[in-house]
């Protein structure tokens, strides 16, 4: 069974390619040795013995032909049998020769070329095979003939096949321990990196939440790994962090409007409905307002289907119509284009749109107008308020952040249209209205113009 730990699998995979080389070796070895005939083996030994007499044979100073000593000269004298050598001159006798043998004695009587003799006497029968080679040497020209037995080169054979094949055996198996042992050691060592950072992990925890994964020392398939676990802290880090700080300033907030209630209530001789109906009402705004926002924070609460643009913007400007002719402001809706489709959530658009309208409406003096843009692109809301200066624009839309001239509110709506856009995968940013005033463009850019429910 595959290992499942990384350090198994690594010591595995290498001893496995160790062991296919040993075998690949193993067989070519084999193969080396086998495929060769008995004939091929014994004219490639003939051969072998014929270059080393033409090497040996030299002539002295005098001319005279000399022969230098034989490296298996030893071979000749204890085989006499099963190889022998004549060196014979151009007058047809022997100038060197074996030791006297019964392979000699059929060499010599051998019949012009013949290339096998048969030796037949006391035990088994032999069978020699004949080779021969002229060679000149300072004008002189030699013949060099070799004989050598079929039984000796079989059995040099299978002892050079025991030999071999032992120390292929041994050698695989010394070379197998050794890489066993060194790829432990490198594998153990390439692990430590891991182990670190998995001990690091282990220890993360609400109040260590800063911690990161060292990559110092960790293999490199591995690094995007550890990169992309630390940017999932730094991220969970930041979330954590805006929960605590979303916790308290919520707390806060509420906390003012209820210690005002509580004070009205035990301070009055009688009973000011209106100031309490105007707390409770701020109160309440807060409450949905954090529950819009918890809402629209989680993926899972989100419901997406193919709707239009151009009937969710209808909604939004008919349900705050009576809000914006009660504040004395014209709410009109421009649409440009064809109708576009895209895939959303009509929930939680709507109330992007109620938030976007409801916070033009607020700002807008009078007899001033808001005008909610439809087209492919998104939406566009802009109003004739007095727009915001270039030093707030960078907090507005962080959560529970007020203008300076902010009355009522909990600061948290433009924080819900940002949120309701980043599940979207849209974008919302901020520009200065045409004619003065704000200006807040929610961008959509996979709309399908013109499609059909």
């Amino acid at each position: 069974m595959w290992p499942a730990s990384l350090s198994g699998r690594l010591m595995l995979s290498a001893l496995l390619g160790m062991l296919a080389a040993s075998l690949a070796a193993a067989a070519l070895a084999v193969a080396l040795l086998y495929v060769r005939d008995l004939e091929g083996r014994v004219d490639a030994k003939l051969v072998a013995e014929l270059d080393e007499l033409e090497h040996a044979l030299r002539s002295d100073g005098a001319g005279r032909p000399t022969l230098a000593p034989l490296p298996s000269a030893d071979m000749y004298d204890a085989l006499r049998k099963d190889t022998a050598f004549r060196v014979v001159g151009a007058d047809g006798r022997a100038a060197f020769a074996s030791p006297a043998g019964l392979a000699l004695q059929a060499l010599e009587r051998r019949p012009p070329g013949a290339s096998e003799l048969d030796l037949r006497g006391d035990g088994e029968p032999v069978r020699l095979r004949v080779r021969e080679r002229e060679v000149v040497r300072d004008g002189e020209r030699y013949t060099l003939v070799a004989a050598r037995s079929d039984r000796f080169v079989e059995r040099l054979a299978e002892y050079a096949r025991e030999l071999h094949l032992g120390a292929v055996a041994a050698t695989a198996s010394f070379a197998l321990a050794v890489f066993a042992l060194v790829v432990w050691r490198n594998v153990r060592r390439a692990m430590v990196p891991l182990q670190r950072a998995s001990a690091i992990a282990a220890r993360i925890g609400p109040r260590t939440l800063s911690a990161r994964l060292r990559v110092d020392g960790v293999p490199a398939e591995m690094a995007p790994l550890i990169d992309a676990l630390n940017a999932a802290l730094a991220r969970l880090e930041h979330g954590f962090r805006v929960q605590q700080t979303f916790l308290a300033t919520a707390a806060h907030e509420l906390k003012t409007p209820l210690t005002l209630l509580q004070a009205e209530i035990e301070l009055s001789q009688g009973t000011d409905k209106a100031a309490m109906l105007r707390e409770t009402r701020l109160m309440a705004r807060q409450v949905n307002q954090l529950l819009h926002l918890a809402e629209v924070s989680e993926a899972g609460n989100y419901r997406f289907a193919r709707c239009s643009l151009w009937a969710l913007a209808a909604d939004a400007a008919g349900y705050l119509a009576r809000h914006a002719e009660r504040s004395g402001v014209a709410l009109r809706v421009e649409r440009t284009g064809a109708e576009p489709w895209v895939e959303a959530d009509e929930g939680a658009v709507f109330v992007m749109l109620k938030n976007l309208l409801e916070n033009a409406v607020r700002h807008s003096p009078a007899g001033g107008e808001v005008t909610l843009e439809v087209s492919p692109a998104g939406f566009a809301v802009s109003d004739q308020g007095p727009g915001v200066v270039a030093q707030d624009r960078a907090h507005l839309f962080e959560r529970f952040w007020h203008g300076p001239d902010a009355t009522g509110g909990a600061g948290l709506g433009l924080a819900i249209v940002r949120e309701i856009c980043v599940a979207h995968d849209w974008r919302v940013r901020f520009e200065d209205a045409a004619g003065g005033g704000a200006r807040f463009v929610v961008a959509i850019d996979a709309a399908d113009e013109g499609g059909a429910a």
